[in-house]
């Protein structure tokens, strides 16, 4: 029975393993001496629509379209559409006083949720390149440029930039998220470079309007329908890591684990809505996704597992120590979470705690996904 137990263990050791380390060490490699290649030109200016959601924005949607306007792309081919769908503030009010400058601004009563926003705008784009964007974020000067010169190549369907955070010690997820960030980052940069990577950032996607489809009702992850789509359809999604989006992060860690388990439980919906594409055939894009995003949502089951077979196999010095281990590590993410107020934490307590609270809120999405609780209209964090 012991050996059953040990087995079981070593196995869901080795899956952590393979989504933390192994798999990005992989990627890694693989761009360094097996690059597959593409053609960019960087003085390739395609019209361009950029479609900005907006629910309830009006604390930063004046500085979102500010930005927007003194992005360096030239004005004759760039479009802006704000569509702020079932917004009860000012949004719809403030977005009007930039119609002067060319801001087409989108609004009903029905909140119907971003995918349907956002099919919504397309309906209204021009360009032959869609910027997907959200409002709380500034781009980088040249950000659309660094987008669109992939678009010279034919076998490029969609590019996704950088998320940056900014540094702000006031806001608790500020070291968290930019610490993610910045892994992440690394992993799809390495993704891009050996074929595409398997999920864009939805406030930084650049898309080729021919190859959009509409998104489904109901889809959470609305970034990911589309990633989806385009590889479907036999194009690359490259990652460019100079097409910088800035956001500050969650005023609260409370805020973050939320949109969290909604990215989560989100994740597990697009995981059904698309198992036949992904184990219909061996791909390097299904082994990938798998790789890098669905044994990160089965992570927090994996840690339980590995919690209860080392109770389990506890009769040996080993397998104590390891228990001990674990439940030290628990107690320090615990500790970090009671005192997640306090400024500079240490960051021997900060990475377990956020490491803790975002596999609880995996944890969660998941439960979410099983209930069918998760509304496309999610928890909006504070600005």
């Amino acid at each position: 029975m012991d050996t059953i137990l040990t087995v079981l263990l070593s196995l869901f050791m080795l899956l952590i393993m393979h989504n933390y380390i192994v798999y990005p060490i992989m990627v890694m490699l693989l761009a360094k001496f097996k690059p597959l290649p593409h053609t960019s030109n960087s003085n390739y200016r395609p019209s361009v629509s950029i479609l900005i959601a907006a629910y309830n924005e009006e604390n930063v949607i004046r500085r979102k379209l500010e930005n927007t306007l003194a992005l360096n792309y030239p004005p004759s081919s760039l479009q802006i559409i704000v569509v702020a769908d079932g917004s009860t503030d000012r949004t719809p009010q403030i977005v009007e006083e930039f119609s002067h400058q060319g801001v087409m601004s989108l609004h009903i009563a029905e909140r119907g949720g971003k995918s349907a926003a956002i099919n919504r705008a397309v309906q209204h784009a021009s360009g032959e390149i869609l910027v997907f964007s959200d409002a709380n974020n500034d781009y980088s000067k040249d950000a659309i440029a660094h987008l669109v010169s992939h678009f010279s190549d034919s076998s490029v369907g969609g590019v996704t930039g950088s998320k940056r955070i900014y540094t702000n010690l006031d806001r608790e997820s500020a070291k968290g998220d930019g610490l993610y960030w910045q892994y992440e980052s690394a992993i799809k940069m390495a993704e891009s470079k050996i074929g595409s990577i398997t999920a864009a950032e939805g406030e930084i996607f650049a898309v080729r309007k021919t190859v959009f489809k509409p998104i489904p009702r109901g889809v959470i992850n609305d970034d990911a329908a589309i990633t989806f789509n385009i590889i479907k359809s036999g194009y690359r999604v490259l990652y460019d890591k100079q097409a910088e989006a800035y956001e500050q992060a969650s005023i609260s860690l409370v805020d973050d684990f939320y949109v969290k388990v909604r990215m989560a439980t989100g994740g597990y919906q697009t995981l059904m809505l698309e198992l036949g594409y992904l184990f219909s055939r061996p791909t390097w894009f299904a082994f990938s996704f798998v790789s890098h995003k669905v044994l990160r949502w089965l992570s927090p089951h994996f840690l339980i597992f590995v919690f209860i077979l080392t109770i389990a196999l506890a009769s040996s010095l080993l397998m104590k120590a390891f228990l001990a281990l674990q439940i030290a590590f628990y107690v320090v993410a615990m500790y970090g979470w009671l005192n997640r107020n306090t400024r500079d934490m240490p960051s021997l307590i900060y990475i377990p705690m956020y490491f803790c609270s975002m596999n609880l809120a995996m944890f969660i999405g998941f439960i979410r996904f099983i209930f069918k609780s998760q509304s496309v209209n999610w928890r909006k964090a504070a600005r």
